[in-house]
């Protein structure tokens, strides 16, 4: 949130030194602009899932490599490190897992991309 307003602050210097009511419609006109701008860049996305969470989701599936699932029910599955001792149980049903990711994320974490991979399910952010 500082970032936000010190970037604010630092396009509306050109405002500061003017009238109240002449700077409060430059900072109005200057808004609209910045929100149409926006808006146009949003229309022409092309993707399905935006940058930022498609980085994170291949993130997830770059690190799922080092997991095993055991396939438990239709959509569950417990997950284990092949390098460590922990064990996860993944429902694909309900989004859940033990590692809790999911949940707080909204995107698979790696357990659950493991177990997508395993039973060739596709791999996206809110499916």
């Amino acid at each position: 949130m500082n970032n936000l307003s010190e970037a604010f602050n630092s396009t509306i210097m050109v405002a500061r030194d003017k009238p109240i009511v002449t700077m409060c419609e430059w900072i109005r006109t200057y808004l609209m602009s910045r929100i149409a701008t926006l808006r146009s860049k949003l229309n022409m996305w092309q993707h399905r899932v935006m940058l930022k969470p498609k980085k994170r989701l291949d993130r997830e599936i770059e690190h799922g490599g080092n997991l095993q699932p055991t396939w438990a029910t239709d959509r569950t599955f417990e997950v284990e490190h092949t390098q460590f001792v922990h064990r996860f149980v993944v429902d694909l049903q309900k989004r859940t897992c033990t590692y809790n990711y999911w949940q707080l994320i909204g995107i698979p974490c790696r357990h659950a991309v493991a177990g997508m991979s395993y039973r060739g399910l596709g791999i996206q952010p809110g499916e």
